[in-house]
């Protein structure tokens, strides 16, 4: 009896044993299961992210070039000014290029829909980091910059001015001045094109800087991706 008792247990304590092992088994491949649905979850965040930021860069490239641009096309009506040079058809171009009408609008949608759902699916700290402090900082502090410099400078000085001093306009294509020789006598437009040379120029340096960031974090979504 002592024998088949013994015997008894012994299997009983194997049962249990497998028994536990199997339910191990099985938690485990449960948790690799759910690993894997949210590493594909946080795949496909990064890559639509990506996405954005690849529009954001585009908007950004779009913006420094019609920056370059104004900023040539007052240099050349600024010449005229400081040399009284006689005015030519060629100069209604450059007229109509002396505010860029730039508007870098921000493509927030995948980042809002993280921040709704948990920012914290993005397991890689540094690029979690990275992420936040451009969409959160760096965007919205240069919102607040064109806003205020931007805006306000198109609304107070060439508004104005292009209402004032010229017969018609045509956006990147022609811009003609009533009184050409009254124009270019006018200290108050000269002032206004050296301030918007001037603002071109930290917009150019401000959007560089931003295009720098949002390309840094690409390559991080990528080595992301990749791994």
């Amino acid at each position: 009896m002592e024998n088949k008792t013994g015997k008894y247990l012994k299997y009983a304590i194997g049962e249990i044993i497998l028994v536990v092992i199997g339910i191990l088994i099985a938690l485990s491949i449960n948790n690799w299961n759910e690993n894997k649905k949210i590493k594909s979850k946080e795949i496909k965040s990064l890559t639509e992210l990506r996405k954005d930021l690849e529009q954001n860069l585009n908007d950004i490239n779009a913006n420094i070039s019609a920056l370059q641009g104004c900023k040539n096309s007052n240099n050349v009506i600024l010449n005229h000014i400081e040399n009284k040079l006689t005015y030519n058809d060629s100069l209604d171009y450059h007229f109509s290029m002396l505010y860029p009408f730039i508007s870098f609008t921000v493509n927030k949608t995948t980042y809002e829909t993280l921040k709704q759902n948990g920012i914290d699916l993005i397991s890689n700290d540094s690029l979690r980091s990275s992420m936040s402090d451009l969409y959160s900082n760096q965007f919205k502090a240069y919102e607040t910059w064109e806003n205020k410099y931007f805006v306000n400078h198109y609304l107070d000085y060439i508004k104005p001015m292009f209402i004032s001093e010229f017969v018609s306009f045509e956006l990147g294509n022609s811009a003609h001045p009533k009184n050409y020789d009254q124009f270019i006598l006018n200290s108050e437009n000269k002032q206004v094109l050296i301030f918007t040379i001037g603002t071109c120029n930290n917009f150019i340096r401000i959007q560089s800087g931003l295009r720098t960031e949002i390309q840094d974090l690409i390559d991080m979504i990528d080595k992301e991706i990749r791994a």
